[in-house]
């Protein structure tokens, strides 16, 4: 990584090319057996960003906002984004991320334990009718059961002065999403899946290890899979 990144690096008054890698679409570095400093990766986006579709960085945990800021630059087409334990990102940098593109349709936010209700939001806002496959495991610090409304498309404002959040916009949601993953979020409760599911109806599987508060009584229809529900194991 650390070749390609010197390769990328450009030079005062040249155009930045990198031949050997010029059709490169998928990138996947997840979890490197040695770390890696967050300028490196800095560099391997902004030489490659806006050619790739597909990019998995998970476990680098040195990535900061300001790698998230020069991936709003330049990985202007990614479809496929996974950041599973880039703990060191703050929720509003992925949330601004997210509300500069469209048309993702996997995206892998867990262990990412800054994430926020707004960067759900901002994800549904701009990528909810192309998403199909989402992770949200362990994601569980800052987010809460309005941020898991969002993918029903209920957009909710926090209340000001100690009043409750209102909801504040509806969406479509995330009406074309088939697999999510909800494991070890506390907030995940019968009801909010009442509500995910009855507007993502193309949803098929739902992961929720490590989620007490549903139950059997979890909504059912035909063809939606629980993975890791305790009720089906006792």
């Amino acid at each position: 990584l650390r070749a390609m990144a010197g390769k990328g690096k450009q030079a005062a008054g040249t155009a930045l090319t990198w031949q050997p890698l010029a059709q490169l679409r998928v990138l996947e570095l997840q979890r490197p057996h040695q770390p890696m400093a967050c300028t490196t990766a800095r560099r391997v986006v902004r030489a490659l960003g806006a050619q790739l579709r597909v990019l998995d960085m998970s476990g680098f945990r040195d990535l900061d906002d300001d790698f998230m800021s020069d991936m709003g630059d330049h990985a202007t087409g990614l479809q496929e984004l996974a950041l599973a334990s880039c703990d060191s990102i703050t929720g509003d940098a992925m949330a601004a991320f997210f509300a500069r593109h469209n048309g993702l349709t996997r995206v892998d936010l867990g262990r990412c334990y800054m994430l926020t209700d707004n960067t759900v939001q901002e994800l549904v806002r701009h990528s909810g009718t192309t998403l199909r496959h989402l992770s949200l495991n362990s994601v569980d610090d800052s987010l809460t059961q309005n941020g898991l409304l969002a993918l029903a498309g209920q957009m909710f404002e926090q209340g000001v002065g100690g009043k409750a959040p209102r909801l504040a916009e509806q969406t479509l949601g995330c009406v074309g999403l088939e697999e999510l993953d909800v494991s070890w979020v506390r907030s995940t409760t019968d009801s909010v899946l009442e509500t995910i599911v009855s507007q993502c109806k193309r949803l098929d599987r739902i992961s929720v290890y490590g989620c007490g508060n549903v139950s059997a009584y979890a909504p059912a229809r035909p063809g939606l899979k629980y993975v890791g529900r305790e009720c089906d194991t006792l």
